[in-house]
C-alpha cells in the first residue's frame, strides 16, 4: 500500500489556478522530492498534504485513509520548515520534548526520546542552549529532532536548506540522506535546486506552472526527459539546444550542423531515425548535455568545427562555450585537454544519447 497518495489533486486561490491535476502515489520508505522554480505550486502541494491548505478538487490518502478534513494533527506527519521555526525562549531539550509534552506523553518517555534523537543528530551537547546560541546548521538539526521525536508515518521539508551557506548546505544534504537510509521512513522533500534533487530523492516529481511535468528516478529524468522544460531544467551546466534540419529519408536521416567554418551531417540512430519519421517534421530541436559533447579525436568523420569563445575551467572538469547553429552551446573536457578562448576546435556530438523536441509544442519526440 502507498503510504501516500495524491489523486487528481486541484487548488485554485480565486480565480487563479496554482495546481492543476496531481497524480502522485509514494510506497512506503520512499523518498519524494518535489522540485520546480518558485511560484510553480511545490510549497503549496506539500502544505496541501500536512493539511495547511485546504483542496479544492482531488483527494490525499495517507495509509489508505482520507486525510482532505482531517486538521494536521490528524495525520501523523512531522514537517521542516525552512525557517526553522524554533521557540525561542526554549531550549533544545523542551523544543523537540514540546510535541510529546502536548500529546500528554510522560516525563520519563520525553526524556528517552529527546537523548535517542540528540544521539542520532550529535546535537547532545546542544541540549542547554537557546536558538539564538546556536549556528544555521545547529538550528536546522534541532527541527529535524523535532520532527523525528514524533516517529511520524510522513516526513515533509519545505526548503530546509535554503537559509545555509553552500558548503553547510552539502554537509547537511549528506545529513538528511544518511537519516532517511537508518530510518527508513517516507519522506517529501521541496527544493528549488536540481543537485539537491538529483542527489537526496528515490524519485523526483519535476513541477512547472502547477503540473507535474514528470515523475521518475534521477537517472530516469535527466537521460530520458519528457520535455524540453524538464531536460534543460535538470542538469548544471544544463543541456544544450540546438534547432536543425533534418536531411534524408527514413531509415536514413541525419542531423544538419553548422559551426565556424564548415557543415557537419551527423548520421542518427535506426530506432531515432523510425520516431522521427513518425513525428513528420523536418525541424526539430535536438537536446546534447555538455558531456555528450566533447573534442573529437584527430579526423573524426562526425565532428563540427566550433570557435571557442570562452573557457570556463571548474577544477575536475572545463566547459567549453561556443555556438552551434547560431545557438550558445557548452562542451566539456578534461582541463589537460582544454584549448584556449579563440581557438577552432573539433566537436564531437554523441548522437546516441541526444535527445528531440518539436520545435512548437517543446514536446519529446526521440
Amino acid at each position: 500500500m502507498a503510504v501516500l497518495n495524491i489523486e487528481n489533486v486541484s487548488k485554485t486561490f480565486g480565480d487563479t489556478r496554482v495546481l492543476e491535476d496531481i497524480n502522485i502515489a509514494m510506497a512506503e520508505g520512499e523518498f519524494l522530492i518535489l522540485v520546480g522554480p518558485s511560484g510553480c505550486g511545490k510549497s503549496t502541494l506539500l502544505n496541501m498534504i500536512a493539511g495547511l491548505e485546504t483542496i479544492t478538487e482531488g483527494q490525499i490518502t495517507l495509509d489508505g485513509r482520507s486525510v482532505n478534513t482531517a486538521s494536521p494533527r490528524e495525520r501523523n506527519i512531522a514537517m521542516v520548515f525552512q525557517f526553522y521555526a524554533l521557540y525561542p525562549n526554549m531550549n533544545v531539550r523542551r523544543n523537540i520534548e514540546f510535541g510529546l509534552k502536548m500529546r500528554g506523553v510522560a516525563k520519563q518517555e520525553r526524556g528517552a526520546t529527546v537523548e535517542r534523537v540528540a544521539k542520532m543528530l550529535q546535537i547532545e551537547d546542544l541540549l542547554n542552549r537557546k536558538p539564538a546560541q546556536l549556528s544555521g546548521g545547529q538550528r536546522q538539526r534541532v527541527a529535524i529532532g523535532r520532527a523525528l521525536a514524533r516517529d511520524p508515518a510522513l516526513f515533509l521539508f519545505d526548503e530546509p536548506l535554503s537559509n545555509l551557506d553552500a558548503k553547510l548546505r552539502v554537509e547537511m544534504r549528506t545529513e538528511i540522506k544518511q537519516l532517511h537510509q537508518r530510518l527508513a521512513t517516507a519522506m517529501v522533500y521541496v527544493t528549488h535546486d536540481q543537485i539537491e534533487a538529483m542527489t537526496l530523492g528515490d524519485r523526483i516529481a519535476v513541477m512547472h506552472a502547477g503540473r507535474v511535468q514528470q515523475l521518475g528516478t534521477p537517472r530516469e529524468i535527466y537521460d530520458d526527459p519528457a520535455n524540453r522544460y524538464v531536460a534543460g531544467f535538470i542538469g548544471s551546466p544544463a543541456m544544450n539546444f540546438i534547432e536543425c534540419e533534418l536531411i534524408g529519408e527514413a531509415g536514413d536521416t541525419a542531423v544538419c550542423l553548422t559551426g565556424a567554418t564548415d557543415e557537419a551531417r551527423l548520421a542518427l540512430p535506426s530506432a531515432t531515425t523510425e520516431r522521427l519519421a513518425a513525428h513528420g517534421a523536418r525541424r526539430v530541436v535536438m537536446g546534447v548535455r555538455p558531456e555528450h559533447l566533447v573534442p573529437a579525436a584527430h579526423g573524426s568523420a562526425e565532428a563540427i568545427a566550433c570557435r571557442i569563445d570562452v573557457v570556463e575551467p571548474t577544477g575536475p572538469d572545463t566547459y567549453l562555450h561556443t555556438e552551434i547553429n547560431a545557438e550558445p552551446v557548452t562542451a566539456r573536457c578534461l582541463p589537460s585537454a582544454a584549448p584556449a578562448a579563440g581557438d577552432t576546435v573539433a566537436l564531437a556530438v554523441d548522437v546516441e544519447r541526444a535527445v528531440f523536441f518539436d520545435c512548437d509544442s517543446e514536446a519529446r519526440i526521440a
